[in-house]
Parts: structure tokens; C-alpha cells; sequence
């Protein structure tokens, strides 16, 4: 069964029994190859590479030196956030 069957071409009024039998492997073969794509797109793992490849490209080059803005603006937010918890520590015991 190899007439070149396009499934956009093929209506039940035109078609051959074999033509449409065609037309309905084509389009289970493309759903297959689809969910088979979102499966492994979703997969944890693929997920948990993203999101390290996603992370890595925020604080290093390409080239693989480190980005020093990133890293400045991260020490600085960690820096920031130490001043405010000791801040709010030493109020409590002044009053």
C-alpha cells in the first residue's frame, strides 16, 4: 500500500478502502512520533538537563570563563540579604 496517500488529499468520498486504511496509518504513525516527542521532552531528566544547561549559561561564557556580572549581582543579593537579617536581629535586642 504505497499510492502516496496525503491525508489532507484523501476524503471518504474520494478515497479507495485502501487509500483511507493508508490515510489512518500515516496520521497514527505522525500522533506516535508526536507523543513519543512530548514524552521525552517532559521526561524528568530532559527537564532537569534544561534547567542545569539553562543555569550554567546564566553565570558561565561560552567560552567557559565566568560571567563576573552574574556572579557580582549573586554575591551582592547574598551580601544584601545577611545585612537585612542582621539588621532585624540587633533591633530586637536594642529595644
Amino acid at each position: 500500500m504505497t499510492d502516496n496517500v496525503y491525508t489532507s488529499d484523501v476524503t471518504v468520498d474520494n478515497a479507495t478502502q485502501a487509500q483511507l486504511a493508508e490515510s489512518i496509518r500515516l496520521r497514527e504513525e505522525r500522533l506516535t512520533g508526536n507523543i513519543d516527542e512530548l514524552v521525552g521532552r517532559l521526561h524528568p531528566k530532559a527537564l532537569l538537563n534544561r534547567a542545569v544547561d539553562k543555569a550554567k549559561s546564566t553565570v558561565i561564557n561560552e567560552d567557559g570563563s565566568p560571567k563576573t556580572e552574574a556572579i557580582a549581582l549573586g554575591a551582592g543579593a547574598v551580601l544584601g540579604v545577611a545585612a537585612l537579617i542582621v539588621g532585624f536581629s540587633g533591633r530586637d535586642e536594642r529595644a
